[in-house]
């Protein structure tokens, strides 16, 4: 098939480096842009709103990241099938769009009526501080309600990588952006609406890069080979079985590890306002850190995924040793910078001496995280690639609930608010070793497609 009758990139053949690069690069640009408008929401709320509102933006971003996460796994699914679908050269990758569409349109009503019905009782479980409760409570409301935006934006994003096109997201992610950035100033800046400005920001910029997405699709159906007629979005059987296979353990994972974070945070909660605001600073770092990592680690998945279908295992293996070397260049980098500079980067979003004083602390102990997240995202892109969900699973259940939890607890009764960050940090290296010595086994080669 050609460029012009069809969206597909064909990523199981040319040089692997170089192919896997730019069509990373796009997807770090869109990561870039998406962590830039949510960073933005902390810094217009630091600047506004004070501590109090940088600790609610922070716990109620991390409670919508929280509930993300379902549409992030079924979307994880759909992007792999899709890929061994394409290696295939499978006729049934349309079933899949429709499918996956559908499965996250009934995701985001169900989990967006969780956040709205049960908000008070979430954020009482978080330890949310006093100064940042009403704030909390408005963030988390307007962001439940404008779920479904975003998980079917996140739907399109991965329909398009799986089929190997990684720049239109990026396209309809830098509109995004910049709404984002003007309602932000408008609302909070003008309006002194605080952390609900910044939500309701958030979620009208989602809505955005949503519909321009869907248009897209639309004019190009051809291309996509999807007629969007009302009965190509019914729920078909064997791929809704496909997408279930990856996604759910995935979501499970995702909650597990997610969860297990939140539930570090509000451990730091406790420790008062300050230490709620350096450690809601340093989660927004913490996902600009995993722009690099994460985007290499996708587009090594989509690569990995397509070269599996075509039964191409030397490929598979060139791309897993790509993805590695890339990342482990990041973390040298950044890692660097957070040691040099930590006051610099802090002072982007506060001008509180008390949490500027904290900075260096906290981000010591974000280098090993950075280091345990560069380290494992080859072999969890191999993982991935395969559809082999299950492992994933089983790896989620033992860092996210096993080792994360237990070692922050444990450390942090032994050296206290430190011993959270070190613990999280530390906990991350299951997987490396983990899904590690599974690529060094070769056993992945004998592992079937997810679908036909």
């Amino acid at each position: 098939m050609s460029n012009e009758k069809t969206l597909i990139n064909d990523m199981s053949r040319g040089p692997v480096l170089t192919k896997l690069f730019r069509f990373a690069l796009p997807i770090m640009l869109a990561n870039l842009l998406q962590a830039v408008y949510s960073m933005v929401d902390m810094i217009v709320v630091g600047q506004f709103c004070g501590p109090g509102g940088l600790s609610a933006v922070g716990i109620g971003g991390q409670l919508s990241f929280l509930f993300l996460t379902v549409g992030m796994g079924l979307g994880n699914g759909g992007q792999i099938v899709i890929s061994q679908q394409v290696g295939m050269k499978s006729g049934k990758i349309a079933k899949t769009v429709g499918t996956m569409i559908t499965m996250e349109f009934l995701a985001a009503l169900v989990i967006g009526a969780i956040g709205v019905v049960f908000h008070n009782p979430i954020l009482d479980l978080l330890n949310t501080p006093p100064e940042a409760r009403s704030n909390a409570v408005s963030y988390l409301l307007i962001c439940s309600s404008g779920m479904i935006f975003i998980y079917e934006y996140n739907a399109i994003c991965a329909i398009l990588r799986g089929m190997g096109e990684s720049r239109l997201p990026l396209v309809f992610i830098a509109v995004a952006s910049l709404v984002n950035i003007v309602l932000d100033l408008l609302f909070v800046g003008v309006l002194g609406w605080e952390a609900a400005g910044a939500a309701a920001a958030t979620v009208i910029a989602q809505g955005v890069a949503f519909f321009i997405g869907a248009v897209y699709l639309y004019r190009h159906r051809t291309a996509l080979g999807f007629d969007f007629k009302l009965r190509s979005f019914r729920i078909d059987r064997e791929q809704m079985i496909a997408l279930c296979r990856i996604g759910i353990p995935n979501v499970v994972q995702q909650i597990l590890i997610t969860g297990s974070i939140t539930f570090i945070n509000a451990q730091i909660n406790a420790f008062g306002v300050t230490a709620s605001a350096c450690d809601s600073i340093g989660g927004k770092l913490n996902s600009v850190a995993n722009i690099v990592a994460g985007s290499v680690s996708t587009a090594s998945s989509t690569m990995i995924a397509q070269s599996f279908g075509a039964r191409n295992m030397e490929r598979v293996r060139k791309a897993v040793r790509a993805c590695f070397l890339i990342n482990m260049v990041w973390w040298i980098l950044l890692g660097g910078c957070y040691l040099l500079f930590p006051r610099f980067i802090f002072r982007m979003f506060t001008s509180d001496a008390a949490v500027l004083e904290m900075a260096p602390l906290y981000l010591r102990y974000a280098v090993i995280w950075l280091l345990a997240l560069c380290s494992m995202n080859a072999f969890y892109a191999l993982v991935n690639g395969i559809g082999f969900a299950s492992f994933n699973l089983i790896v989620g259940l033992i860092d996210g609930v096993a080792a994360r939890i237990g070692l922050s607890l444990l450390l942090g009764s032994l050296i206290g608010l430190p011993g959270y960050w070190l613990g999280s940090g530390l906990a991350g290296f299951v997987t490396t070793l983990s899904m590690g010595f599974y690529y060094l086994t070769g056993w992945w080669t004998k592992r079937e497609a997810v679908t036909k």
